[in-house]
């Protein structure tokens, strides 16, 4: 899921395609970077009404290959390619060119992902005593467990952090 909404996205565009806002003085009003907020509205100003929409249907390894042949054809950049293709940025693009170098169109094949819950995972490794457990399985739980050690002791110390932050803020009742 984007960090931004489309509607946000488009509105930003047309703010900079309308001259009304520079990318560079959006960045400083919010704080988002103006190489992404030029990359928004060149995929505006190619794609119109179109821009920013999930594919129709995913991209096979022959589209993506397509795509690649396009760019170095017409000897497009990286940026302009994604977003005339509009795609979520020019990275999705650096990937495929990564991943094309690699291993060629087999590397353009889509990936199948796999989600666990966690949660759903843990569950399963608790409903077993530790002595019914494969090695793999207590495997797991360890890491398991030192992930979620490692969680709790970045919260404590971002939460230390803040707590620093408020007492320097907070003036001296030296008097």
């Amino acid at each position: 899921m984007s960090k931004y909404s489309r509607t946000f996205k488009i509105a930003l565009a047309k703010q900079c395609l309308d001259g009304d806002s520079s990318p560079k003085a959006l960045e400083k009003q919010l704080s988002i970077s103006h190489s992404q907020i030029r990359y928004w509205k060149n995929v505006y100003s190619l794609n119109g009404e179109e821009s920013f929409l999930p594919p129709k249907h995913p991209r096979t390894a022959k589209d993506k290959a397509d795509i690649l042949k396009r760019m170095w054809s017409e000897n497009w950049s990286l940026a302009y390619t994604s977003a005339f293709y509009n795609l979520p940025s020019p990275g999705t693009l650096w990937v495929w060119l990564r991943e094309f170098d690699q291993l060629g169109t087999q590397g353009l094949q889509p990936k199948r992902r796999r989600r666990t819950s966690m949660k759903k995972q843990n569950q399963e490794l608790n409903d077993k005593s530790i002595n019914e457990m494969t090695i793999e399985e207590l495997r797991d739980e360890l890491e398991y467990r030192r992930t979620e050690v490692a969680v709790l002791k970045k919260l404590e110390a971002l939460d230390e952090m803040k707590r620093q932050q408020t007492k320097k803020k907070r003036p001296s009742s030296k008097g």
